[in-house]
């Protein structure tokens, strides 16, 4: 049945058990400790009693007789809703004194002192009993003494509990109801937002309330997740949009090659040796994009890079394809400065692929000044250009996939905008940095920070 339930009405039916279940249990512990307490208290009280009459009688030569004489004693020490009762060895009661009826039980002749607590009728009895003797008598002194006045402060007491029974159920759901509503509609408002967002989309979130407490931060932990699904999907959905407009070209210039052969590139040579030049270019530029989405696809799979390999020293590496452009652009002045040769925690293919994509950047957009000038110290990997330079508010978005200052200028220089982004994914999964400087038409320089190792 408790399962059927929702979390509102569970909260309210256990916190509600909870408190009537402590106070029938504070309630039950308080009574038998007051009722305890009392019954000491009288038994106390006939006790002095006691101590009173015997200290009475031994001082005299006790008898049947003497104890009649001095009845009065007794009477004038007797309290209301009390008997005291001297008994002769044969148990016969030689004197019974009460302000009031006296209280009937039956005689009982005891050796040592006896507490007793019976029931008569409606009324509880406290009965006390203690041998009386002397050279010439032996008998029994017995005090009994009627609960009445203790049993109605106990009846009182258990018609105040029921009524503070009922304030406290009434109470317990009242407070119940507020704890659910405190516990539960931060939780709806979550419920309900996403319930939003299944209808309108991810830019719906959770109202935050003031309070700072565990509730408050789900529903902000809610809101961060949200927020990074939502980046995320954005992300995804221009990523998607850009590949597809990026790949439209090359298809298109296939398609509209392949058109020209069918129709005159059979029989005329020129035709067919222009379309399939162009269509080969377009064919490699195609299998780049492609590679460049895989190697983008595989990083975002691999979160963090196991960096807990041997180190590898970057002087030849750099050298190596320093050289490599050397060659293939001997057009450009390649500098390289190596400070020292402070160890790197990273792959070497990954590292000649970080500045392989730096200064093929740099070879894209320089001018007239060719000059590319590379430098290493502690850690530390800078490419240094002095081509056309990126626009200050343009630098925080190169890196993003596709993102490029002038599409039709870059797309003339062969680039896609994924290069950078590749270097940012490979430098995160380093638990490395990426540094952009530039000035628009003086230049760039892009740095590298790799971490130590682990």
């Amino acid at each position: 049945m408790m399962k059927k339930l929702k979390l509102k009405w569970k909260i309210v039916l256990w916190a509600t058990a909870f408190m009537i279940g402590l106070f029938v249990s504070y309630n039950i512990l308080q009574y038998f400790v007051i009722n305890s307490w009392m019954i000491h208290y009288e038994e106390q009280s006939v006790e002095k009693k006691m101590t009173t009459i015997q200290n009475y009688y031994s001082n005299q030569k006790l008898s049947s007789q003497l104890i009649k004489e001095n009845e009065t004693f007794v009477k004038s020490i007797n309290e209301k809703s009390e008997t005291i009762r001297i008994l002769d060895k044969e148990g016969q009661s030689i004197i019974a004194v009460s302000e009031e009826e006296l209280l009937q039980i039956p005689s009982h002749l005891v050796q040592n002192e006896q507490f007793e607590l019976v029931k008569s009728d409606d009324d509880r009895l406290l009965i006390y009993r203690k041998p009386l003797v002397s050279t010439s008598f032996v008998g029994t002194i017995e005090i009994v003494r009627n609960m009445e006045i203790f049993d109605g402060l106990i009846s009182q007491f258990g018609f105040v509990m029921f009524l503070s029974g009922i304030g406290a159920v009434f109470l317990s759901l009242m407070g119940a109801f507020f704890l659910s509503k405190q516990i539960v509609s931060p939780i709806q408002d979550i419920s309900k937002t996403l319930a939003r967002i299944k209808k309108f989309g991810l830019e719906e979130r959770v109202n935050v309330q003031p309070t700072k407490d565990e509730i408050s931060e789900l529903a902000i932990h809610f809101n961060e997740l949200m927020d990074q699904l939502e980046t995320s999907f954005n992300q995804q959905k221009q990523f998607v949009e850009n590949a597809s407009h990026e790949l439209r070209t090359p298809i298109s210039v296939l398609n509209g090659n392949l058109m020209m052969l069918n129709r005159w590139g059979k029989d005329d040579m020129e035709v067919l040796n222009k379309s399939l030049a162009s269509s080969l270019k377009e064919v490699d530029r195609m299998d780049k994009l492609v590679k460049d989405l895989l190697e983008l696809s595989r990083l975002d799979s691999e979160k963090t890079v196991d960096i807990a390999f041997p180190l590898i020293s970057p002087k030849k590496i750099i050298e190596k394809v320093v050289s490599d452009f050397e060659i293939t652009h001997p057009e450009f002045d390649f500098s390289f400065q190596l400070y020292d040769d402070t160890p790197l925690a990273i792959r070497e293919g990954h590292l000649e692929q970080l500045l392989t994509i730096l200064i093929d950047n740099s070879i894209k957009y320089s001018k007239d000044d060719k000059r590319v000038n590379i430098y290493y110290r502690q850690r530390k990997l800078s490419v240094q250009d002095f081509g056309i330079g990126i626009s200050e508010e343009n630098v925080p978005h190169v890196t993003d996939r596709f993102y490029r200052v002038e599409k039709s200028r870059n797309r003339k220089k062969g680039g896609y905008g994924i290069g950078l982004s590749i270097a940012q994914k490979l430098m995160d999964s380093y638990r490395g940095s990426l540094v952009i400087e530039s000035q628009l038409d003086h230049g760039t320089t892009v740095t590298l920070q790799f971490p130590r190792s682990l």
